[in-house]
């Protein structure tokens, strides 16, 4: 089991004070959301952020989830930066484009992974196995932290822990909690994105130990 904490809901004046303490309770990657105001209606950050990230933490990971329908620019500028993980929104580009840039990332030799948004179905996927090392499930309709968990997710990681038969791991993101966090791994989810829930409490270590206490 893996715990990826976004850093969206971060307080922006404190984020590298709370990335040291989440890596100090025991996290190796952080989940980097890159929103760009068109393929969903919400900014954040750049590909700085994950210079930065990697200058300062090189011993971490940095999961990009590249919210945009702007691949020909964001790809390259992110593994430029330093991205080890970048994750795709198969909804945001073609099918010969998601070819095209999966392929890419592979030649950097950065991670890939492919995102469904709630009403896509699971079995897009189906094509694009051979060239994923994850697949990340929302559980929430993209764009802003902090929303509740769509219940009806559950029966989609598990349909797509059955197609992908355990060779790919399912991660999900949007409203993960100590509750619903149990509720996806059962279902056979096996990374979690959580934001709110490590970072709005006042005791991140904390919220990282309880959240990892239930997916022990």
């Amino acid at each position: 089991m893996l715990i990826a904490p976004s850093i969206l809901n971060i307080d922006n004046l404190k984020l590298s004070e709370s990335i040291k303490i989440a890596a100090k309770a025991g996290i190796t990657r952080f989940h980097i959301d890159i929103m760009d105001g068109h393929f969903v209606p919400n900014l954040s950050f750049g590909p700085q952020l994950v210079a930065d990230f990697k200058r300062d933490f090189p011993q971490l990971e940095a999961e990009v989830h590249l919210m945009s329908n702007n691949p020909d620019d964001m790809v390259p500028a992110f593994v430029k930066e330093g991205a080890d993980v970048m994750l795709l929104h198969y909804e945001s580009m073609p099918e010969d484009k998601l070819n095209y840039w999966l392929d890419y990332l592979k030649h950097h030799q950065v991670k890939t992974g492919m995102v469904l948004n709630p009403d896509t179905p699971i079995e897009v996927l189906t094509k694009y196995m051979s060239m994923l090392d994850q697949v990340l499930l929302m559980t929430v309709y993209p764009g802003f932290g902090g929303q509740k968990f769509i219940p009806e997710s559950t029966q989609r990681i598990n349909q797509a822990v059955n197609l992908l038969q355990n060779k790919i791991p399912v991660e999900v993101d949007g409203g993960i909690n100590a509750e619903t966090a149990k509720i996806a791994r059962k279902a056979g989810a096996s990374i979690f994105v959580a934001g709110s829930y490590i970072f709005c409490q006042n005791n991140i270590a904390g919220q990282i130990n309880e959240l990892n206490g239930v997916l022990r």
